[in-house]
Order: structure tokens, then C-alpha cells, then sequence
């Protein structure tokens, strides 16, 4: 597919810069720094599935939530009277 995009001269001198130094295209520059973006990247993991129907979000690129995360949470309220 072609796309035609405004950019600024600065952002495409930087560019073509890293094209020349990699003996590559100015398009495979680009391609490969927008397949890097993590709102990009194809989930290669199955997806999620949850018991009972329940309906569970996850948010892709994030680390997974902890017991640790749960224990520190609980502290935190704890300890500012909230639990």
C-alpha cells in the first residue's frame, strides 16, 4: 500500500540519514520503526478466556498484574486508613 504523509524536513533528514548509514530505503526505515510501536504489534498470545462468561479486559503490552501487586495495594490502603 502507498501512503503519502507530510513530515517535517528535519524529521526526513534523520531518515534518510539512518537509510543511507543501513544501505536501505527511506520506506523500510519507516516501516520498521512503526512495526516497533507496541499499540502496533500483533498479539501473538491466544486469546484470553475467562470461566462463567465473565468478561476479563487486558490491555496489550502491559506487564501482568501480580499477588505482589495486590499485596503492596493492600498495604498502601492499609496504611493510609482506606482498608
Amino acid at each position: 500500500m502507498q501512503l503519502t504523509i507530510d513530515i517535517d524536513d528535519e524529521l526526513y533528514a534523520g531518515i534518510e540519514a539512518v537509510a543511507k548509514h543501513e544501505h536501505s530505503s527511506v520506506s523500510s526505515v519507516v516501516r520498521h520503526a512503526l512495526s516497533r510501536l507496541p499499540t502496533l504489534k500483533k498479539s501473538t498470545e491466544p486469546p484470553l478466556k475467562a470461566p462463567h462468561g465473565y468478561k476479563l479486559a487486558a490491555s496489550e503490552g502491559r506487564l501482568p498484574f501480580t499477588t505482589e501487586d495486590v499485596l503492596r495495594i493492600e498495604e498502601e490502603l492499609y496504611l493510609d486508613g482506606k482498608a
